[in-house]
């Protein structure tokens, strides 16, 4: 007879690798739908639209506003969670919303994503293909009626398996999954994530090779001296991380501030991404920027042209994603890494000790710029040699990435995922704690079993209660309602001879923190933390007026146990 948890364990890893499969045929399907639009887009409709002046074709500008104006309102009628990036979206799907996302994102994000790219937008595939990847883990999970935290893990798998397919990176997919998505899971829930990672980039290799995404040339790290010099590049790139992320909510600001229809908004960030592209094309300033990259990694651009497309790039990805477009933000990373970092190899590689290949230099900088912008130097360490095929980049990679991230975290509170949420009012903890997985409703004293007191009860039998029961506190109710709580620290300055003269009504307090049935131990804890409260009434959250529990700290410790069972996958 097999065990629970031996039975658990088998049928989500057999879930991983069915997730891995769509993972994987999701990343096909995507792609093959990129290049489908594209056609259409650059193929068909370009030469009828084509007008030459002065050597650049204008036509080329209406191309991303045409593909804007498609996306826009089926985004902000059908789907609004498919708008921008995808990978917050997951994030909270992950650590707020229990691991759920709407089926119907899945396939709405292929068809805007794939929009916005073919027809021009400056984004990346690998923000789609995560949330898409997530949508499918998130529905078996509630198709099979799984516990919250196999949920999360579904959609964690559901996110490598597409990253992996994306980038033919297998262990690079799983690390950003449980780096920037799941941080904290248990040493067996990364099994799970490591199937479907695998298993993702082996069905898409099955249409479109295992040929890595960048060719090198030939490098052999061999001089220790020259990983000095790549210190202060990764710190360059950390200080350079944090204005990306920030300057990619600047411009979501100004098209927030438009006062226009929000489906037009993505069409009017598309004509002006054409615009800027219509003077670089064939340097990637348009869709995902990899035949930029290529050329830029043969060392086939020169430094004023490094920078000036970086500069492009940014403003470029900025537009495009703060109007409203769908897209990711990893290639666009990788992008103006590579082209900042291209350009500071050819001004290093004739210092003393130096590396002599420019190229490095571009791959170290487009790792750095990530790592700090997303918070995940492990898998920037991981994926770069993974997608070049090149493993003697580790040593300049680790330490450029490490710089890069340190920087950031020093100077900003958020990677470019988490900040996102954070303007829109969601707070996401880097680090995944047992309590975020237990809510109060799971441990709160109901009202049945709560001792309470009358309003007119005497302060000094309040006071007997406590030290005969040892509760810290009591709910004040009758018939008529609720009148706050009445607790050890509002009762001890009052001297003896008055305790029996004041009624509990008049000590209660009303005002402290709110705590409802559906928040998190977490929270609650805070909430405890910052005046230093043992107990917290549960109010109805259909009307604050109505108490329907009490939460302690002795609940609190035991949410923490029951937490810590649920961050394991053997039970």
């Amino acid at each position: 007879m097999m065990s629970k948890g031996v039975k658990t364990w088998l049928k989500i890893n057999a879930l991983a690798i069915l997730i891995g499969i769509v993972g994987g045929l999701g990343a096909i399907i995507f792609r093959q739908m990129i290049g489908f639009f594209q056609n259409i887009f650059f193929n068909i409709l370009l030469p009828h639209v084509t007008y030459m002046v002065g050597g650049y074709n204008l036509g080329i500008i209406i191309l991303p506003a045409i593909g804007g104006l498609i996306v826009g309102p089926i985004i902000n009628k059908v789907a609004p969670e498919t708008k921008g990036h995808g990978v917050p979206e997951v994030l909270e799907a992950v650590t707020m919303k229990g691991g759920n996302i709407r089926a119907r994102v899945a396939a709405i994000k292929i068809i805007v994503s794939s929009l916005t790219i073919g027809s021009g937008g400056s984004v990346g595939r690998e923000g789609p293909i995560a949330q898409i990847g997530s949508s499918f883990g998130s529905f078996l999970g509630q198709r099979f009626n799984l516990e919250e935290s196999y949920r999360k893990l579904l959609v964690v798998c559901g996110l490598s398996a597409g990253i992996s397919g994306t980038f033919m990176a297998p262990l690079g997919g799983a690390l950003f999954g449980i780096e920037v998505i799941y941080s904290g899971v248990a040493p067996y829930d990364i099994i799970p994530v490591l199937l479907s990672s695998v298993v993702g980039m082996f069905v898409t290799a099955e249409v479109f090779g295992m040929a890595p995404a960048f060719i090198l040339p030939t490098y052999r790290f061999s001089n220790p001296l020259e990983l000095a010099y790549f210190i202060p590049f990764g710190l360059f790139f950390g200080v350079l991380s944090i204005v990306w992320t920030h300057g990619l909510y600047k411009f979501e600001d100004f098209f927030d501030d438009l006062h226009i229809p929000e489906w037009v908004k993505p069409g009017i960030g598309g004509l002006i991404t054409g615009f800027l592209g219509m003077f670089f094309v064939g340097y990637g300033i348009l869709g995902t920027g990899y035949e930029g990259l290529e050329q830029a990694i043969a060392g086939n651009l020169p430094l004023k042209l490094l920078l000036l497309l970086g500069i492009v790039k940014f403003l470029s990805t900025s537009i495009t994603i703060g109007s409203g477009s769908s897209g990711g933000i990893f290639a666009p990373s990788l992008y103006m890494g590579g082209m900042i970092g291209g350009a500071l190899g050819l001004l290093m590689v004739n210092l003393p000790f130096a590396s002599s290949e420019p190229f490095v230099y571009t791959l170290v900088g487009m790792a750095a710029l990530f790592a700090g912008a997303a918070r995940a130097p492990l898998t920037c360490v991981i994926m770069l040699p993974e997608m070049s095929a090149n493993y003697y980049l580790f040593p300049p990679l680790m330490l450029a990435c490490a710089t890069s991230y340190f920087t950031n975290t020093i100077y900003s509170k958020d990677s470019i995922y988490t900040l996102k949420l954070r303007r829109r009012g969601v707070n996401i903890s880097k680090t995944v704690s047992p309590l975020h997985l237990v809510y109060v409703n799971d441990v709160m004293t109901p009202m049945e079993r709560v001792v309470t007191v009358k309003p007119d009860t005497p302060v000094s039998v309040v006071n007997f209660m406590i030290w005969e029961t040892e509760h810290t506190g009591f709910p004040v109710v009758d018939d008529s309602g609720y009148y706050g709580m009445i607790r050890m620290e509002d009762i001890y300055h009052i001297p003896d001879n008055e305790k029996e003269h004041i009624a509990s009504k008049t000590v209660a307090k009303k005002t402290l923190p709110k705590v409802f049935p559906t928040d998190n131990i977490y929270s609650v804890m805070e909430k405890m933390n910052e005046k230093e409260h043992e107990i917290l009434p549960v109010l109805d959250p259909l009307d604050e007026d109505r108490i329907i529990g009490v939460i302690s700290d002795s609940d609190v410790l035991h949410a923490f146990s029951i937490g810590t069972d649920k961050m394991r996958l053997f039970e």
